[in-house]
């Protein structure tokens, strides 16, 4: 990039990022991620990070393009991020974590992530913050900017704004003074728009055949901050072209920035409530229950009402577990099917479910396809291989049974 001024400056980290299934093991980081996507629409980027100077080299060559220039600050190791699965929790390496000064960044328009190593104190005209995972107020580390959107889950908005319900979070963030625009990412339900205190959009979440959730925070926070900050769009119509860009990217792992063709195929999910969740799968041994209890917490964890019969009901004789289950049944929404080892009772649940009309998502990383034969020509069943992908669809799955 030449000496001109950059359009934009990201602060954000560089970190190893490894996957056990599906098997990923790329460098990029919240920084690397953004800048790299700003930079390839033609965006001027400036990029601020901490990496070990054994590492900067490589950086440099992981995360190139003619219109993003590296700024690293020395750090005394590079952190690493280790998932079984795209929506597990992280194991983080090294233990405990290098502590680092603060990078200090004016520029006229920044992207701030939240830091492992650090912090980034920031002064601004305008601000996109996303703290990511362990939030800190924005002026805390004495951080300003003239005009400031902040972009958050709803358990960070609840630890930032000190509150137990959303509301009250919202009121006493925009009641700290300079805030623009709040977004809210709401897991299946995609995200809501705050400004002015007040709710003012629900942005849904577009449909993809399958879900790569790493990164994809990444992803809507510089697409946000591409249209809202330097394309000047409005917050609502930021926050839907982030929403299209993460389903693009949870596609294809290929990060995007603005709605064009490619960013524009999948179809809107309808927001709100979804019904009950019902969890058909084994578990009599301990892969059995880990995987039911992953799904129970991953299900959980993206707001949707889950039935599990081995945390609702548990063993039992036949005669009081198979009336229950079945009742369980016919108040849900949406199936999903843990179909590895071909257990009869799940396979049992997934022919109920089909007779009265429930879609099912059934995940079969394992089970040979000529096993699947009745799954795959029933209109109501879809099975996928990938774990992340299977909860995404029977959340979106149990929203369209009750539209």
């Amino acid at each position: 990039m030449s000496n001109a001024e950059p359009d934009i400056t990201v602060v954000g980290g560089y970190y190893a990022e490894r996957c056990v299934s599906p098997e990923v093991d790329a460098r990029f980081g919240s920084g690397g991620r953004a800048a790299l996507a700003l930079a390839a629409v033609g965006r001027r980027v400036r990029w601020r990070y901490y990496c070990p100077a054994a590492e900067q080299l490589n950086a440099t060559r992981t995360v190139m393009h003619e219109n993003l220039a590296h700024e690293p600050a020395d750090s005394d190791a590079l952190v690493s991020f280790r998932y079984t699965h795209p929506l597990a929790r992280p194991e983080y390496l090294p233990f405990p974590l290098p502590r680092e000064e603060p990078l200090v960044v004016e520029a006229a328009t920044v992207l701030r992530f939240g830091l492992m190593e650090g912090t980034g104190v920031v002064k601004a005209e305008t601000c996109v913050y996303d703290p990511q995972g362990d939030p800190a107020d924005f002026r805390e580390n004495g951080s300003s900017a003239s005009r400031l959107a902040i972009v958050l889950n709803l358990s960070e908005l609840l630890a930032l704004g000190r509150a137990t319900d959303e509301a009250a979070a919202v009121e006493r963030l925009f009641a700290g003074g300079n805030l623009s625009a709040l977004i809210v990412k709401a897991g299946a339900d995609g995200c809501r728009v705050y400004e002015n205190a007040r709710l003012s959009a629900e942005v849904p979440p577009y449909k993809s055949a399958r879900v790569y959730k790493i990164g994809t925070g990444d992803v809507f926070s510089a697409a946000f901050a591409e249209n809202w900050m330097l394309a000047g769009r409005s917050a609502p119509d930021a926050a839907d072209v982030a929403s299209r860009c993460v389903a693009h990217y949870a596609q294809t792992r290929t990060p995007a920035v603005r709605a064009d063709e490619a960013t524009s195929v999948g179809a809107p999910v309808k927001p709100g409530a979804g019904g009950q969740v019902y969890i058909a799968g084994p578990f009599f041994t301990t892969h059995e229950l880990w995987l039911v209890e992953e799904a129970y917490r991953g299900l959980k964890e993206l707001g949707v009402k889950v039935f599990s019969p081995y945390h609702e009901i548990g063993l039992g004789q036949p005669s009081e577990v198979v009336p229950a289950d079945l009742a369980a049944l016919d108040q849900s929404a949406a199936v999903l099917a843990l179909l590895d080892g071909g257990d009869p009772g799940t396979l049992f649940e997934v022919g109920y479910a089909t007779r009265i009309g429930l879609p099912v998502v059934a995940l079969a990383q394992s089970t040979k396809r000529s096993d699947l034969t009745m799954l795959l020509g029933s209109p109501n069943c879809r099975v996928v291989d990938d774990f992340s992908t299977a909860l995404y669809h029977v959340a979106w799955a149990g929203r369209r049974a009750l539209a």
